[in-house]
């Protein structure tokens, strides 16, 4: 007992710093119909700084960089573009269903699970088109440099 009151005194004494996790700075939800039509809802979150204040190290830590986070549901035969080019983005499936990536020479279907995540690196295009059956849930997560 001595030691566990000596070894959380001296973490509260040592003053044991973390880092936070970094929140999206802006979320939305996209819903595509087949003929890729969008309809998206979006929230974002701003940073106010008092003019004629300096740079602290929390604000520096804020620069940076910020992840998007976009929810989109796909409609049977929908297309999912980059929503913004230039950027790598994570692809994570939140139901089952499958995939084509049209941009692909021969085109290739991914078979979509609840969890799974897909890495789509900013040089390679891509074109994801939903050719199932029911609505997919993606979850598209871009980080802004």
């Amino acid at each position: 007992m001595r030691y566990v009151t000596a070894f959380c005194l001296f973490v509260l004494l040592s003053g044991h710093q973390t880092q936070a996790q970094v929140s999206p700075s802006s979320s939305g939800g996209c819903s595509i119909s087949a003929s890729g039509l969008m309809d998206c809802d979006w929230a974002s979150t701003i940073e106010l700084r008092r003019t004629g204040t300096k740079k602290t190290t929390a604000h520096s830590a804020n620069e940076r960089r910020k992840p998007y986070v976009t929810r989109c549901i796909l409609a049977p035969g929908a297309p999912l573009n980059p929503l913004v080019k230039g950027r790598e983005v994570l692809i994570v499936g939140m139901n089952d269903g499958e995939v084509i990536n049209e941009k692909m020479s021969p085109q290739k279907h991914v078979t979509v699970a609840k969890g799974l995540v897909m890495l789509m690196p900013k040089n390679e295009p891509y074109l994801l088109r939903n050719v199932g059956k029911e609505s997919l849930d993606l979850l598209v997560v871009e980080v802004e440099k």
